[in-house]
């Protein structure tokens, strides 16, 4: 038998273990739940914009007189955040095109899409997954499984996937950089809306309170979250 200090060394150290993985747990929930609610207030702005009705002639587009090389860095905040609002669905359109282009120029990426995708596709249709002793519910099921992809596409692909990046992603802040912002009459006309108010003017306090409410439970989870941590970090220290 062993002695009464060892018992309490191995039942503290047991106690420690619970108390550090425990803490670990809630922290992943923690950031899952702010993930979840960045999900949806993209998916809310998604749902919202009429992508099909907001996609800019090459007229809005491509006019030589609308690039000016903006004076300072606050002008280049406004209008990257205005451009990427006004011409999103041409930006979209672009980089879809690029990232297609891609895919299809590397035999390895189209065939690491082509398993990727009939892995989701049967990854869909179960309600869990079950590893080993752990089944992973379904919001933790999607969360592996896009982990899982980004790290596949990543030791498969990456050379691609960088190359997919730059050449979408320099053009578009260019451009975005360069363009004079359209005018407010015209965004209104042209369904440019904020992602926090999709639906404009119409009905504003309605639609206020309704367009909001993700990005304010957005707020309250970040503000929950750092509360949370300073707890977490004095749990496991």
């Amino acid at each position: 038998q062993g002695s009464p200090s060892t018992s309490l060394g191995l039942n503290s150290n047991s106690y420690n273990w619970e108390r550090h993985k425990q803490a670990i747990v809630d922290i992943m929930n923690r950031r899952m739940g702010e993930g979840n609610e960045v999900v949806k207030v993209v998916g809310h702005y998604m749902r919202k914009r009429d992508w099909i009705g907001s996609i800019r002639s090459p007229d809005q587009c491509f006019v030589p007189s609308n690039f000016k090389i903006p004076p300072h860095m606050d002008e280049v905040k406004h209008r990257i955040f205005r451009n990427l609002q006004f011409f999103l669905s041409n930006y979209v359109i672009f980089a879809l095109l690029v990232l297609l282009y891609g895919i299809f120029r590397s035999s390895v990426a189209l065939m690491c899409v082509l398993v990727l995708c009939i892995g989701w596709y049967y990854g869909l249709q179960l309600k869990h997954i079950k590893i080993g002793d752990v089944i992973l519910a379904e919001k933790y099921k999607l969360w592996a499984m896009a982990s899982i992809s980004s790290i596949v596409l990543l030791l498969c692909a990456g050379n691609v996937l960088l190359w997919i990046v730059i050449f979408s992603t320099i053009p578009i802040l260019l451009h975005a950089t360069l363009h004079i912002p359209m005018s407010a009459s015209m965004s209104k006309k042209d369904d440019d809306h904020d992602p926090e108010n999709p639906m404009g003017d119409k009905d504003n306090d309605e639609a206020d309170d309704d367009n909001k409410g993700p990005s304010r439970r957005l707020n309250a989870s970040r503000k929950d979250d750092e509360e949370g941590d300073e707890s977490d970090h004095q749990r496991l220290g």
